[in-house]
C-alpha cells in the first residue's frame, strides 16, 4: 500500500534541429568616466561629479508597446574610482504623487512598486553576472546570475539610497570592487537597466527592449568602456564569523554555538568557500502543503549556502525531475533536520569553462553513520550562448552505503533565433550506480530533452525523458522512477488594442505518463486554459482539465480512505482571480470543482493581501479542500497568515502563522532581521508549536540569537 505524496514534475522535450539566426542587433555602449572625488551616496544626485558624467538615456517599451518611447524619461550615470562603482539613476515622473513606493525590505517583493534594476556582465560572457535593484521605498535586490537565472540567495556588500523629489524619484548605488569577480585588465563591461512604471504596468530598457527576453539575459546588454587603472580588488579574502545563541524555552539552558564563512577569490575568476559547524537558523520556513497526490512534494531551498553559487550546479535546465543534484538532501533526511559539520565549495571560471565542485561533511549520526557528500560540475560554453556539461556525484545522505551519478547534458540557446523569437533546448543523460548496505548493487539510468520555443504572442514547451526503474540519485530528486514522461504545452497570446485588456492567452497541452513498455498510466491534460490580464494588473484564468491516472496498487489517500486498483478518469474546471497587487488591498481566490478519482472534489483558495503604508504588511490566506470519494469523505483546511513590520530598509520584523488540519499543528515563525551596517546582520527568531487539537497548548518554544559579521581584506 503506497501513502500520498505530491509532485511537481517539470520540463519536457521536443523539437530541435532548425537553428536561424539573424544579423545581431548592435547594441548600445557608453564612455564611462573615472570620479575625481568620490560622489556622496544620499540619493540625490547633486554632486558635481555626477554633472559631468554621460546619461544613458536612450529607454524602450519592453511592455505594454514594445518599440515604443517610454512614457516617463530616465537617465542613468555611472563613474567609477579606485574602489567603487557609482550608478545614479533619475526616474523622471510627471506624477511624483503616484510613485508606488510601499516595500523597503532586503530582497523583498518588486510587483508592488516602482522600481529599477542593473545587471552588470564584467566579463561579456553574455550567460553571468551580477544584478542589483532598487525602489523608491528603500527596496534593496541583489543577486547572483547564472545562465539566466536569479540567484537572490547571494547578498552582496553595497550601497543605495533613494529619494523621492518634484521631478521623480532617484536611486544611488555605489559597488565596491570587492563585491564583484572581474578582470581588472578589462576595460569594458556588459551592462543593462530596466525600470517599471507600476501605476502604468510599464516596463522600460536602455539596451534588448524585446518582451520574449528577460533583464537577467544578459546577450541583450549594451556596454560601458573606458575602466583604467588600479581597480582595488583587496586580497579576495572574507570572514564572516557567526554566533548563534538557541533557547528551547521548556527545556534547559540557552546553548551557545558559533561558526564561520571562509570565502577566498583564488584569482579574479575562482572563489573558494568553507562553512565549518553550518547554522541555517535564519532561513526562512517552509509554507504547509498537503499531499494529495501519489508522489513525494518538491520544496525549494533555502538555505543560504546551498542557494548561493547554485546556478553551476543547475543541469539540463530540469526544474524538478529527475534531477542529478537537490541541495535539500543534505542536512535534510526524511523530513528531519541533521547537523552539519563543515562543507568546502570551489566555484568559478576559466576562459570557457565554468566549473564547481562542493563537498560536506554531516555529523557522525548513529542510525545513519558518517556521511561525506559531494558534486562536481563543469560547464562549456559553446557557440553564442550555448554549453555542454557533465556532473558527478558521490555520497548516500539518506541510508547507509554508497551512490554515486554522473551525467551530461547540452544545452542550446539562441535569443535571436529567427529574428526575433527566442530558442532553448537541449538533452541530457544520467547513471547511477547505488550499493545499499545489506542490499544489492544496481545500476540505472535515465535520459531525456526539452525546448522551448518563444516570440511576443507564441511559447511552444515540450519534455520528454525516460527514468529507468533502478535510477537511484540519492543526492538527487526523481519524483517517477521506472516511467517515462511526455509533455508539451501550447501558449499563444493575442494583445488586443483595448482601454482595459492587456493580454488574452490561451493554453493547451499537458503531461503524459507511461511506464517501461508504454502502458499508460497518468495524464494530465489543459484542454483549454485561457488567462486574461489587464492594464490595471488584474487577471481572471480558467481552465478545463481531463486526468487519468492507473492506480497498479492500493492508494492510502488519507488516514484509512484507501482507493482500489482501478484506472480513473476525471473532468474537472479551475477559476482563479487577482487584484492589482500594488493597491492598499488585493485579492486572489480560486476554486476547483468536478470529479476525482471515484467521486468529487471542491476546492477553495482566498487571500487578502493589505499593504496601507510603506512601514506594514499583511496577509491571509485560507485554503478549503472538500473530497468525497465512495471509500470515505474528508477535508483538508489550510490556514496561513503572514505580517511585516518595516522600520527601516535595515531593520524588519516578519511573522508567519501556519494551521493545517492534517496534522492539527499550528506553528508560529517571527524573525527579526536587523542590518546596522553594510554586511553586519542580526536575526532574532521566535518559534513556537501547538496543538490545535488540544486547546492549543504549546508543545514547543524556542528562541534564537543569531549575530554575524563580515570582515573583507
Amino acid at each position: 500500500m503506497k501513502h500520498g505524496l505530491n509532485v511537481g514534475a517539470a520540463g519536457c522535450l521536443s523539437v530541435l534541429s532548425v537553428c536561424a539566426t539573424a544579423q545581431p542587433e548592435t547594441k548600445p555602449s557608453q564612455i564611462v568616466r573615472r570620479a575625481p572625488t568620490a560622489p556622496t551616496i544620499d540619493g540625490k544626485l547633486d554632486d558635481e561629479v555626477w554633472k559631468e558624467a554621460a546619461a544613458l538615456d536612450s529607454f524602450v517599451q519592453v511592455d505594454p508597446n514594445e518599440g515604443a518611447a517610454p512614457t516617463e524619461p530616465t537617465e542613468v550615470r555611472v563613474l567609477f574610482d579606485d574602489d567603487n562603482l557609482y550608478i545614479g539613476i533619475r526616474c523622471f515622473d510627471s506624477q511624483p504623487d503616484q510613485i508606488r513606493a510601499s516595500e523597503m525590505r532586503r530582497d523583498g517583493p518588486r510587483n508592488t512598486d516602482d522600481h529599477v534594476i542593473v545587471v552588470i556582465d564584467p566579463f561579456g560572457s553574455q550567460r553571468d553576472g551580477y544584478l542589483f535593484a532598487a525602489g523608491p521605498a528603500g527596496l534593496k535586490i541583489d543577486a547572483l546570475i547564472e545562465g539566466g537565472q536569479w540567484r537572490i540567495a547571494w547578498d552582496g556588500i553595497w550601497q543605495n539610497k533613494v529619494s523621492i523629489d518634484g521631478e521623480g524619484w532617484v536611486a544611488e548605488m555605489a559597488i565596491p570592487y570587492k563585491t564583484l569577480s572581474f578582470d581588472p585588465a578589462r576595460t569594458e563591461w556588459s551592462i543593462n537597466v530596466q525600470r517599471v512604471l507600476r501605476r502604468n504596468s510599464e516596463t522600460t530598457r536602455w539596451s534588448g527592449a524585446q518582451r520574449e527576453i528577460d533583464i537577467a539575459n544578459l546577450a541583450g546588454a549594451g556596454t560601458i568602456e573606458g575602466f583604467e587603472g588600479n581597480l582595488h580588488q583587496g586580497m579576495g579574502l572574507t570572514l564572516k564569523p557567526f554566533g548563534v545563541l538557541t533557547s528551547e524555552i521548556d527545556d534547559g539552558w540557552p546553548e551557545l554555538d558559533a561558526g564561520l564563512d571562509v570565502f577566498y577569490k583564488i584569482t579574479p575568476e575562482i572563489t573558494a568557500a568553507i562553512t565549518i559547524n553550518t547554522d541555517f537558523a535564519e532561513a526562512e520556513v517552509d509554507q504547509r502543503r498537503v499531499n494529495l497526490s501519489r508522489f513525494p512534494l518538491f520544496f525549494e531551498e533555502k538555505r543560504d549556502f546551498f542557494l548561493e553559487e547554485a546556478g553551476v550546479f543547475e543541469f539540463g535546465n530540469i526544474r524538478q525531475s529527475p534531477r542529478p543534484f537537490f541541495s535539500r538532501r543534505i542536512g535534510i533526511v526524511a523530513g528531519e533536520e541533521k547537523s552539519i559539520l563543515a562543507g568546502a565549495r570551489i566555484t568559478g571560471r576559466s576562459g570557457d569553462v565554468r566549473f564547481g565542485l562542493m563537498n560536506v561533511v554531516m555529523k557522525d549520526d548513529d542510525e545513519l553513520g558518517t556521511k561525506n557528500l559531494t558534486v562536481g560540475r563543469a560547464i562549456i560554453n559553446v557557440l553564442d550562448e550555448s554549453s555542454v556539461g557533465v556532473i558527478a556525484t558521490n555520497g548516500n545522505p539518506g541510508e547507509r552505503g554508497e551512490n554515486s551519478l554522473i551525467g551530461g547534458d547540452f544545452s542550446y540557446v539562441n535569443s535571436s533565433f529567427m529574428g526575433d523569437a527566442s530558442l532553448r533546448a537541449g538533452v541530457f543523460a544520467q547513471g547511477t550506480r547505488d550499493d545499499p548496505a545489506g542490499g544489492n548493487e544496481e545500476f540505472g539510468y535515465t535520459v531525456g530533452g526539452r525546448a522551448e520555443f518563444q516570440t511576443d504572442d507564441w511559447n511552444l514547451f515540450g519534455f520528454v525523458a525516460h527514468v529507468d526503474d533502478e535510477f537511484r540519485p540519492a543526492l538527487g530528486f526523481v519524483s517517477r522512477p521506472g516511467e517515462r514522461e511526455h509533455i508539451a504545452r501550447a501558449t499563444r497570446t493575442f494583445r488586443p488594442e483595448h482601454e482595459h485588456i492587456r493580454t488574452v492567452s490561451f493554453t493547451t497541452g499537458g503531461d503524459l505518463y507511461t511506464d517501461e513498455g508504454d502502458t499508460v498510466n497518468t495524464i494530465s491534460a489543459s484542454i483549454l486554459s485561457s488567462t486574461l490580464n489587464t492594464n490595471d494588473q488584474n487577471y481572471v484564468t480558467a481552465d478545463f482539465r481531463f486526468d487519468r491516472d492507473r492506480l497498479t496498487e492500493t492508494f492510502e489517500i488519507s488516514d484509512g480512505v484507501v482507493l482500489p486498483v482501478d484506472t480513473y478518469h476525471t473532468l474537472y474546471g479551475t477559476l482563479d482571480a487577482g487584484t492589482d497587487p500594488s493597491q492598499t488591498l488585493a485579492v486572489h481566490a480560486g476554486v476547483r470543482f468536478g470529479e476525482f478519482y471515484s467521486g468529487t472534489r471542491y476546492d477553495y483558495m482566498a487571500e487578502l493581501n493589505f499593504r496601507p503604508n510603506s512601514r506594514f504588511s499583511g496577509s491571509a490566506e485560507f485554503i478549503y479542500q472538500d473530497i468525497n470519494l465512495p471509500e470515505g469523505d474528508f477535508e483538508v483546511e489550510i490556514l496561513r497568515t503572514r505580517g511585516t513590520v518595516q522600520f527601516s530598509p535595515d531593520l524588519t520584523l516578519d511573522a508567519i502563522v501556519q494551521w493545517d488540519s492534517v496534522s492539527d499543528q499550528a506553528g508560529l515563525n517571527t524573525r527579526l532581521r536587523w542590518e546596522p551596517w553594510p554586511g553586519q546582520e542580526i536575526y532574532v527568531v521566535y518559534n513556537e508549536s501547538y496543538d490545535a487539537d488540544d486547546s492549543f497548548n504549546s508543545t514547543a518554544r524556542e528562541a534564537i540569537l543569531k549575530f554575524g559579521a563580515t570582515i573583507r581584506f
